[in-house]
């Protein structure tokens, strides 16, 4: 998720349960829950975390002018052209 955010010059969140919950019928089954939830900045660095097993929120701060401008100083949106998606997904139905 953290290259998500590289790509995509924009902050990721992942929230992820822990603990374990056990599957009714079965009782040496169950899924075990990991946890580490997180948040990573525009290049991928985590800037706020959690552990395996904790609770918690994390949160952050971002600073959305300065995310555009990075994000317009790269050519990876610069040279889309939405006006031609239309032609590659086809018609609308009605």
């Amino acid at each position: 998720m953290q290259g998500h955010a590289v790509s995509n010059i924009i902050p990721v969140v992942g929230a992820n349960r822990i603990g374990f919950e056990p599957w009714e019928g079965y009782p040496n089954g169950g899924q075990t829950f990991y946890g580490s939830s997180f948040i990573a900045d525009h290049r991928g660095d985590l800037v706020s975390e959690l552990g395996r097993a904790d609770e918690g929120l994390v949160q952050t701060t971002v600073d959305l002018d300065f995310l555009a401008t990075h994000r317009a100083a790269w050519g990876f949106f610069r040279d889309r052209r939405p006006d031609l998606y239309g032609a590659l997904t086809g018609p609308r139905p009605a």
